[in-house]
């Protein structure tokens, strides 16, 4: 039986500093992102991370990729493998991680990669929503998403 693998989303290639962090850790770490995609990206790290831990990714500068990764903003990610470097980086270790969606709760349109200030609304509906509102948007979208909108 013949078994093919393929990715889910095309990679780009391109070197970025990145920083991370694990999600209860306070400790930034910094690393190299390898390739991205829309699903997720890999990256050098100097200590090896756990498959199934999670973690907040910050670009450090702009990838010119299709997927449209913004340093402006967190992703959340999990972390799907971890391998040792090669020879020549004996203490790094190659990272997979897989960027965690969702789709917005009044839409339904899929919000990738997650960032956990979005309560689960895409940009188009936290705009909307926000709009009624004179207080801070984080009140604005929980108070709607409770039905509590006047």
């Amino acid at each position: 039986m013949n078994v093919v693998t393929q990715r889910a989303f095309a990679r780009n290639e391109y070197r970025a500093p990145i920083r991370f962090s694990k999600e209860t850790a306070q400790t930034i770490h910094k690393g190299e992102m390898l390739n991205s995609s829309v699903g997720g990206m890999a990256f050098i790290a100097e200590h090896e991370l756990r498959p199934g831990d999670g973690i907040l990714i910050q670009l450090l500068e702009t990838a010119p990729d299709a997927c449209g990764l913004d340093v402006k903003q967190d992703y959340y990610a999990e972390v799907r493998w971890c391998i040792p470097g090669n020879a020549e980086e004996v203490s790094n270790f190659q990272v997979g991680v897989r960027f965690l969606m969702e789709t917005c709760r009044l839409c339904d349109e899929i919000i990738h990669p997650c960032r956990l200030d979005n309560a689960g609304l895409c940009d188009a509906c936290r705009e909307h929503v926000c709009s009624f509102s004179d207080g801070t948007i984080k009140d604005c979208i929980e108070n709607y998403l409770m039905g509590n909108v006047l």
